[in-house]
């Protein structure tokens, strides 16, 4: 009987260490959670913001472009479209998606604003 005690306090005495051992494995488990979902969000503003600077600098060397073919009505109007693109408003990339339809998009505006300057 005694020994059957002592077995018995040395498997609550196990099972109490098992159990904490789970609570700690558990606690990892949900740190290593919290670090992974922080690490998502990181990587998605660190996507974002170098969209936004690929948008930007697009639009930088089509103006330098623009210059460069002495149409300064276009380098001004592609500035301008420079001033309003902000960071990086969270539509910013659903509305435009990548900066060549940007691009594109600011082209055919300015084409549609000066259709008798640009046909030949």
């Amino acid at each position: 009987m005694e020994r059957l005690k002592t077995d018995m306090v040395e498997i609550g005495e196990g099972q109490k260490r098992i159990r904490e051992g789970q609570r700690e494995i558990r606690q990892k488990f949900e740190e290593i959670e919290s670090e992974c979902r922080s690490l998502k969000v990181e990587t998605m503003n660190i996507a974002r913001q170098s969209d936004y600077n690929q948008i930007r600098i697009d639009l930088m060397f089509s103006i330098l472009k623009a210059r460069e073919d002495n149409n300064i009505a276009h380098a001004d109007h592609l500035t301008g479209l420079l001033r309003l693109v902000k960071f990086p408003s969270p539509f910013l990339f659903l509305i435009f998606g990548i900066s060549d339809f940007i691009i594109n998009l600011a082209n055919a505006s300015y084409r549609g604003k000066h259709k008798l300057t640009n046909s030949k």
